[in-house]
């Protein structure tokens, strides 16, 4: 058991390290290529404003409709860099953001319930149960077609319940087969490493109409 607990916290150790580096490309991103590209995006409306009816006029059109699709595409990248929400309010906002942004990115209707208190769980672990939750609503669009998911956060005193429920196509494999299968195994194995670093349990189970995704986390010191 001892080796099973060192093994778990250099998980987790190694997850912040690039959860830290995760945080550090998003902050430059939007900081310098954010900047530059609003610069471009404003002088690109101005220029389309003041060539009415000349021949550059479809060129500053073109560049406006460039400089839009490319903030749409940096705001989706640096949310998946980064939640810089969990960071400011907290993870049950945090949560309800990101089932805004399925919503709106993934065409995928969201639903969540929470019951205790998320402000009192350890910032790590609350960024780890995002991620989990982040990964699990993007593989039930990529690979199990969904179009609707159910979040459910159940918090006492001891212990944390996660679980996910979408109407996506059913698993076909355990969960150590599908991680091991090249296009989905990579989101799959970062909820088991997320688990596994806090101790938890990880189950995924074929519904009649969809899959659930069950986590528990142990709370007690």
């Amino acid at each position: 058991m001892k080796h099973s607990l060192e093994n778990d916290t250099l998980i987790r150790q190694n997850l912040m390290l690039i959860e830290n580096e995760r945080r550090d490309i998003a902050f430059e991103l939007h900081n310098e290529i954010g900047q530059n590209l609003t610069a471009i995006r404003t002088a690109a409306q101005l220029m389309h404003r003041q060539s009415e009816g000349r021949q550059t006029h479809p060129v500053a059109e073109s560049i406006v409709s460039l400089t839009n699709q490319i903030h749409t595409s940096m705001h989706r990248l640096l949310h998946r860099l980064h939640p810089s929400i969990l960071d400011k309010f907290g993870l049950f906002d945090a949560l309800q953001d990101l089932m805004a942004f399925a919503q709106e990115y993934m065409g995928l209707q969201c639903h969540l319930d929470v019951m205790g208190d998320l402000d009192a769980l350890p910032k790590d672990l609350q960024l780890a149960v995002y991620r989990i939750i982040q990964e699990a609503l993007t593989n039930a669009v990529r690979h199990g077609q969904a179009t609707e998911a159910e979040v459910q956060l159940n918090a006492s005193a001891n212990i944390l319940q996660v679980f996910v429920y979408n109407n996506g196509t059913q698993l076909d494999s355990d969960l150590d087969v599908l991680i091991r299968h090249q296009s989905s195994g990579i989101g799959l194995l970062g909820i088991q490493h997320r688990v596994q670093a806090w101790h938890g349990d990880l189950v995924f189970k074929n519904l009649d109409d969809g899959v659930k995704l069950s986590c528990s986390f142990p709370l007690e010191d």
